[in-house]
């Protein structure tokens, strides 16, 4: 994986437990990575229930995500900006490197994908 992590959190206090030890030097990072994911899955519910619009793969929804990081990196300071679209260019790379893997039995909350 893009840093050096060889394996994936699977609950929140995971999550925290796995960004310290793999982005230590990030800390100030690591709740703007769980904003991303959990507004991009909200995102996802909500053209799914209102519209109708499933996503074809999990890998949407981690690009969506990359996106809005990059997006809120231009609310930080210089420094943390380039910081952030960098990481956010990263977990995109990453997803996309999987992507061809994905299967249309890899779910969210079971409501995404067909």
């Amino acid at each position: 994986m893009v840093i050096g992590a060889d394996c994936r959190p699977a609950s929140f206090e995971q999550y925290w437990v796995w960004a310290g030890r793999f982005m230590p030097l990030h800390k100030k990072f690591h709740m703007i990575g769980v904003a991303s994911i959990c507004w991009a899955i909200w995102r996802s519910r909500k053209q799914y229930v209102l519209m109708e619009k499933k996503n074809r793969s999990l890998t949407e929804i981690v690009c969506l995500a990359s996106s809005f990081i990059s997006y809120w990196a231009g609310l930080q300071k210089a420094e943390d900006k380039l910081e952030l679209e960098v990481g956010a260019e990263a977990l995109k790379e990453t997803a996309l490197l999987f992507h061809p893997l994905e299967t249309p039995h890899d779910r969210v909350l079971g409501i995404f994908l067909e």
